[in-house]
């Protein structure tokens, strides 16, 4: 008991660091004018979420992967190189940032070459320079070997994990490509990393939670909804995947794109038609509209019914604004506590809040009258005050195609979204050493094959130095 305390303390004093402060502030200015809204997350809330380079083999073929088709020949770099890259990431986002441990599948990879420990070494390396990892990953191998996924949470510090489960993938045991006839056919695959999620909680009395990747492509769309409903039949794995991405289909890298492909807007018709909802997925947006659309919902732990966090009203809306402007750099990862503190997100708030007293009580009285007019049922705020709610992500992330991302000079919109790109790698300028937050698209495009031939480049030298007689 006496042990909790001094965390949480810390964390009501101290919400809001100066450091992200200021990074926040440069992303801000950053931003194409037209995007500095007041419903922008970029530069208000994050810098950006970061992602690793790293193990580029993955022993799936998916028909929609976005890497090059010589991933798997690709040297993992060293402890020292992904190191390197943390500290880089690390430099661009500020601490508390998000950050995709991630290149091919880094779980698969490392077990098959035995190199495990240095997996659970590069998370800890990012948890300790304050970066908040996430795994991603197809998680057969960890489905395989839970074991390894213990040691990534306990020795690891690892809190979250993305696992990407949809009907593209070629290569799970027991899920052959060519007879799944739906999404519906992998509920028994989500509910077993369900299951293996509760376990790790119990097992190691730490925060552990998930999140859902899925590909939308015309072979699948007619099941998004389905896939939602699943999620939100039980609260008990609403709780445990906390966020669900639907991505759809981009012609990059070794895709089989689609006949008709599906769009960004059809993807969001059916993520409503699965909430039962109909959501304005930009209400609040996370770089360039056109990228992400996305929604907060509220899920009551005694009911299941579900509310959408964002306000739709103009009063709401614009005193949400102002609470973004003014406390959006507190940090509201869930993750970050420890088995004796619990989760700290509430006293960073309760402290952000504590320093703008008039905004707090304006903000209590909107929430009365929103609970009085029945925008809010009185259940949500019990709920909320008896600890028995918690929040989901749901939303599209919507990448672009090489040849859009190739075109981007002669494009301004294609352009735009690349300079607010909320999706980002380090990586270092070969030639002149500099590191440089890379957006997603541009590594699809062609970053990530000239990655590779450095890599490559730098072995077969490495090999040939080994083997002369006059380096030794």
């Amino acid at each position: 008991m006496t042990n909790r305390w001094p965390a949480r303390w810390n964390a009501f004093r101290h919400p809001i660091n100066p450091e992200k402060q200021a990074l926040l502030r440069t992303r801000w200015e950053t931003l194409p004018n037209e995007l500095r809204t007041p419903n922008q997350l970029a530069g208000r809330h994050m810098t950006h979420c970061g992602f690793t380079t790293g193990a580029s083999y993955c022993s799936f073929r998916c028909t929609h992967c976005y890497l090059p088709k010589e991933a798997n020949e690709i040297p993992i770099p060293s402890f020292a190189q992904m190191k390197e890259q943390i500290d880089a990431n690390r430099r661009f986002q500020g601490p508390g940032a998000g950050l995709q441990i991630t290149g091919g599948d880094v779980a698969d990879a490392y077990w098959r070459s035995g190199r495990q420990s240095e997996l659970v070494a590069i998370v800890r390396y990012a948890v300790d320079r304050g970066l908040v990892p996430m795994l991603m990953t197809h998680g057969q191998t960890l489905l395989n070997h839970p074991e390894f996924l213990e040691q990534l949470i306990v020795e690891g510090g690892l809190r979250q994990m993305a696992v990407h489960i949809d009907m593209t993938q070629a290569g799970r045991a027991g899920y052959p490509i060519n007879r799944l006839t739906s999404e519906a056919d992998l509920h028994p695959l989500r509910a077993a990393f369900t299951s293996l999620a509760q376990e790790m909680r119990r097992r190691t009395e730490l925060p552990f939670e998930l999140a859902h990747n899925c590909t939308v492509t015309e072979r699948n769309i007619a099941s998004v909804a389905e896939v939602v409903r699943w999620f939100l039949a039980d609260p008990e794995r609403s709780k445990i995947w906390r966020i669900l991405s639907f991505q759809p289909e981009a012609d990059t890298g070794r895709t089989i794109f689609s006949k008709h492909p599906v769009t960004p807007a059809i993807t969001w018709q059916e993520i409503c038609r699965g909430i039962g909802l109909t959501i304005n997925g930009s209400a609040y947006i996370a770089g360039h509209p056109d990228c992400n659309q996305g929604a907060s919902l509220l899920v009551s732990e005694r009911t299941n019914h579900i509310l959408p966090l964002l306000p739709t009203d103009t009063k709401t809306r614009d005193l949400f604004a102002e609470v973004l402007e003014k406390l959006g750099a507190a940090s509201t990862m869930t993750t970050d506590g420890d088995a004796k503190s619990g989760s700290l997100m509430g006293y960073r708030a309760l402290g952000a809040f504590a320093r703008h007293p008039w905004l707090t009580v304006r903000l209590l009285v909107r929430l009365g009258w929103l609970v009085i007019s029945g925008a809010i049922p009185l259940e949500f705020i019990v709920a909320l005050f008896s600890g028995r709610a918690h929040t989901l992500n749901i939303g599209t992330h919507n990448f672009m195609d090489a040849a859009q991302v190739a075109n981007a000079p002669n494009d301004p919109v294609v352009q735009a979204r690349l300079d607010a790109c909320v999706f980002r790698a380090a990586v270092k300028d070969r030639a002149t050493g500099e590191w440089e937050a890379v957006p997603m698209c541009a590594m699809n495009q062609s970053r990530w094959s000239e990655l590779y031939v450095e890599r490559l480049t730098h072995s077969a030298a490495a090999e040939m130095t080994a083997g002369d007689p006059a380096s030794a």
